[in-house]
Formats: C-alpha cells, structure tokens, sequence
C-alpha cells in the first residue's frame, strides 16, 4: 500500500481538551446532583420542578454541543448533539428516580 493510500491519522488530544470533555460530562450530570440533593425536602412546590427541569435541559443541551465541538463535519455534529440532548436529559431523570427509589437520597433520623 502507498502513503498516498492510508488517511493520516487525527492529531492526539492535549490534556486540555480531555479536561474540557471531562468538565463538559460533569456539567450533563449537574442536574442529577443537584435533584438528588433536594429528595429529602418536603414541600417543594411545582416552581422547583420546573427549575429543575429547565436546567436539565440547559445542561444537557450546553454538554451536549461542548462534547461535539471538536468534531469537523457540521452535518454529522448536528446530528450527534441533537442525539445526546435527549439522552442525557432522559438518563438524568432515571439518575434520580433510582436513587429516590433505592432510599439514597434519604437521610434517616
């Protein structure tokens, strides 16, 4: 096979973009802990539910498009970002309703 036959292979990632993907999943996953910090409070009222489920969106809309930043294609990023939207959003919210069902969030007296 010729050199002129083989693609050249991606650059590596530098330590900074590992570290911003790393921060943009801990920014998907922000929503979870801060509904998992709110299962003991009673009487939390319909205001915190849409709080909670606007920040949910924002988050997984913001960490979404950040994942996908590095990628060339615009087509193929448009894709993925509008794939990963909803799956964190969804994957969030069974994040919580397992750990308010396992008793977790919990704190006993």
């Amino acid at each position: 096979m010729n050199e002129e036959d083989n693609p050249p292979n991606p650059p590596p990632e530098t330590d900074d973009q590992i570290i911003r993907k790393i921060l943009w999943l801990l920014a998907a996953f922000l929503p979870s802990i801060i509904a998992i910090t709110c299962l003991p409070m009673k009487n939390l009222g319909p205001g915190m539910f849409w709080f909670l489920a606007i920040t949910n969106l924002v988050c997984s809309t913001a960490a979404s498009a950040g994942l996908m930043a590095g990628m060339k294609g615009d087509g193929a990023r448009f894709f993925w970002v509008l794939l990963l939207i909803p799956f964190f959003f969804i994957l969030n919210i069974v994040i919580v309703v397992f750990v308010g069902c396992s008793g977790m969030g919990r704190i006993s007296p």
